[in-house]
């Protein structure tokens, strides 16, 4: 008896160019789930869908081009590098992701508000800036709840530089990006998208699970890799959400072999006088993707 493919296989299948057959019936149900996985933009350009959806698409894109333009001017000639915002798929990110030295922040938040960015939120180690369009957040440390999460001074050891809507931009390693992309993933989303299968699919590698080991992160990575395996064989449907039991074992192993983010779990004491966070920890743990 025939059984049809589960419609994520169907939309890896697509993105990779080996499905030149598509079914105009799930076309919908594809943008659909394209849209939850972060991959939407990759899907409407590979089905050349021209439409209202796609040109919102494409305009979001011209804006984080430039955004990412003027922000490396601001910050010419400190240690930085854009983080999350190459991937192996054409996406839009929800904001602009930067990674900044210690030594260099006082510097690089005086040139963000000279510039017109406002500070919209500032904890110890991000401040998130907007231009009235556009989230720029300017981390030292990735953070959850002020909590390191992973060692953003030791990322900025593995910067590279990488063509970015036809400009050069500092940006980290492959290899880095597929640690910080399953770390972030893990940490601080609990939800694994379609997006983060294809950076660990083609950018994970021993330096990655060498650079994960040093930095803490190893768990993650060889949960990713694992959730990997599991999405090929169909089994396995995305977004999905990682089981709380499971978020708050992997969370308790970090604090207990990770001295940075011990250092800083100080800094919850902060999100936990937020009379929002009932609502704010129920969110998180229902819904469907981030």
């Amino acid at each position: 008896m025939f059984q049809a493919k589960p419609l994520t296989i169907e939309l890896i299948e697509i993105i990779n160019g080996k499905n030149a057959r598509i079914k105009p019936q799930i076309v919908n149900l594809l943008i659909d789930l394209a849209s939850k996985n972060k991959v939407l933009l990759d899907l409407l350009r590979i089905l050349d869908i021209h439409s209202s959806l796609r040109d919102i698409q494409e305009e979001a894109l011209k804006k984080e081009v430039e955004a990412t333009r003027t922000i490396s001017e601001v910050l010419r000639r400190l240690d930085f590098a854009f983080f999350k915002l190459l991937k192996p798929v054409a996406y839009i990110p929800s904001d602009i992701d930067v990674l900044i030295k210690l030594e260099d922040a006082s510097k690089a938040i005086k040139r963000m508000k000279r510039v017109g960015y406002k500070a919209i939120v500032k904890e110890p180690y991000c401040i998130e800036f907007n231009d009235g369009s556009l989230g720029i957040d300017l981390y030292t440390y990735p953070t959850l709840g002020s909590v390191a999460y992973i060692d953003g001074q030791a990322l900025l050891e593995f910067t590279a530089t990488a063509e970015f809507g036809g400009m050069k931009i500092r940006t980290l390693e492959s290899c880095a990006e597929a640690v910080i992309t399953a770390a972030h993933a893990v940490y601080k989303e609990g939800i694994y998208t379609l997006n983060d299968f294809f950076v660990i699919k083609k950018w994970v590698s021993k330096r990655s699970f060498k650079l994960a080991e040093e930095l803490n992160c190893e768990p993650a990575l060889r949960l990713a890799t694992n959730l990997n395996r599991m999405i090929e064989k169909g089994s396995l449907e995305v977004p999905y959400r990682l089981p709380p039991p499971m978020l708050f074992t992997l969370m308790l192993r970090k604090l207990y072999n990770d001295d940075l983010a011990r250092a800083t779990l100080s800094n919850i004491l902060r999100a936990l006088r937020d009379p929002r966070l009932g609502k704010l920890v129920l969110w998180r743990l229902t819904r469907p993707t981030y």
